[in-house]
């Protein structure tokens, strides 16, 4: 049986737990992308980080920005980098990983896109509601 995010949360899986309130719990990931990379969950389990109402989503990221900032304080790091993937864990989630320099964290550059692609898109993100 695999154990999920719901298991740290209950306890049931062993992590180094760095901060928790009544709605997060922030532990050291076990497989880090760099030393010190933080992973934090919602208590209540919720597929992405979308799916949260407004007051869930303020209350995250007020959660992850100050944990961020006592990342920057005293871990030997430049920037604290975040990281929402929100496709293999079905459980609301964001990294905060611990950077000196670029190119310390996978980036996101992709291959250009065939001429007239990026403005269909935007034509599609813009248009007016029906």
């Amino acid at each position: 049986m695999s154990q999920t995010l719901a298991d740290v949360v209950s306890g049931d899986r062993d992590v180094e737990v760095v901060a928790r309130d009544e709605h997060h719990v922030a532990f050291l990931a076990e497989r880090p992308v760099r030393a010190g990379h933080v992973i934090v969950c919602t208590t209540e389990v919720v597929d992405s980080v979308f799916d949260l109402d407004e007051e869930q989503s303020a209350r995250l990221w007020r959660f992850v920005r100050a944990l961020a900032l006592r990342m920057r304080a005293r871990l030997p790091c430049e920037r604290v980098c975040v990281s929402v993937i929100g496709w293999a864990v079905r459980h609301a989630h964001v990294h905060l990983i611990p950077t000196d320099e670029p190119g310390q964290v996978p980036g996101l550059d992709g291959t250009p896109p065939p001429a007239g692609e990026l403005r269909a898109i935007a034509a599609v993100l813009t248009r007016p509601e029906a």
